[in-house]
């Protein structure tokens, strides 16, 4: 059902017959089986490079997209219920990314799922999609050397230098925030989770009171927000996001919200890495869209000039940091 095959013209007249629908507009496709939280940055950094003018204030000549099929992922988790439950609440597919997200960035697109896909070829007749971009990790990982995150081919295309401010700028709509004359720091933490990477609890405890106390002798508003759901509600965390200098976080694909930073020549990205590890992903992202990233190994930094050797680190690792060399560095950055 999903196999692609090149035919021609005529050999599509032969297999498909004279009559056909379309799919009109711009169709996103995943490929893959599992979710990446790169998924939507990838295809829209992919798309993006049909108009190189993109403006900073997010004009773009290119149309929203329409549709995102994900053809190998059903809508629901749990086994379909019996017709007379219908009314149970059911465990949607986690897609990599927040649902929240989608709809408040992209809100022209629609979700369709493995269930749609074939319903689709169900039908009686073929359909044209008008134009469409995939996006499928198995075929990138067979394009890129073994340091380089999955996502990276999409960045290979010639692109605007303000790629992802259509994106920013429809969220900071969403959002309504109020445009923030104060710097500010965000530190965002997974520290009740018990898988991924996070501080030790007695660094973590002590780089909250630090932020906070910079916060109050400084003047720079500090966020302390959690990648939890539970803990901070999405809006809040991207908000905090949206207004930031400087985000800061334990190494893991939640700082991929810098994204969503408010650009300026202090934008800083600080990630903390367990000393002896480091994964280029969030550095690609950051250096994309002109932001200063920094890798930390307790109290060593590194810049994009001469970044550690990519070692990825376990989903159990702890991350200690030096708190006094830490704001030290933050401070630095919002002063520059």
């Amino acid at each position: 059902m999903n196999e692609w095959k090149l035919i021609s013209s005529n050999e599509a007249r032969e297999k498909l017959g004279s009559y056909g629908s379309i799919l009109h507009g711009v169709t996103w496709m995943s490929a893959d089986t599992t979710p990446h939280n790169s998924t939507l940055l990838a295809l829209w950094r992919t798309y993006s490079s049909l108009d190189q003018h993109i403006t900073s204030s997010g004009q773009t000549s290119l149309a929203p997209p329409s549709r995102l099929f994900f053809p190998q992922v059903r809508v629901f988790t749990d086994p379909n219920p019996l017709p007379h439950f219908h009314t149970i609440r059911r465990r949607r597919v986690d897609t990599g990314f927040h649902p929240f997200l989608l709809k408040a960035a992209f809100p022209q697109l629609t979700v369709l799922y493995q269930e749609d896909w074939e319903d689709y070829h169900k039908l009686p007749v073929p359909f044209v999609i008008e134009r469409i971009i995939v996006a499928d990790r198995e075929a990138a990982e067979a394009a890129i050397k073994h340091d380089q995150p999955i996502f990276s081919p999409a960045f290979n295309f010639p692109g605007s230098k303000y790629w992802w401010e259509p994106i920013r700028h429809t969220l900071l709509s969403f959002l309504s925030e109020p445009a923030s004359k104060k710097k500010t720091v965000t530190y965002v933490h997974r520290q009740s989770e018990k898988t991924g990477v996070r501080l030790r609890d007695v660094d973590h405890e002590a780089l909250v009171r630090a932020l906070k106390k910079m916060e109050h002798d400084s003047g720079y508003e500090a966020h302390i927000v959690s990648s939890v759901f539970d803990e901070t509600d999405w809006a809040t965390r991207m908000s905090a996001i949206s207004k930031s200098t400087v985000m800061l976080g334990p190494y893991g694909s939640d700082l991929m919200d810098c994204l969503f930073m408010k650009p300026s020549p202090q934008a800083t990205l600080m990630e903390l890495f367990p000393s002896g590890t480091f994964a280029r992903d969030e550095e690609l992202v950051a250096r994309s869209i002109d932001i200063e990233y920094v890798a930390w190994w307790d109290d060593r930094k590194f810049t994009s000039g001469n970044l550690p050797t990519i070692n990825q680190p376990s989903n159990t690792q702890e991350a200690r940091v030096n708190v006094a060399a830490l704001t030290k560095a933050v401070r630095e950055a919002l002063a520059r």
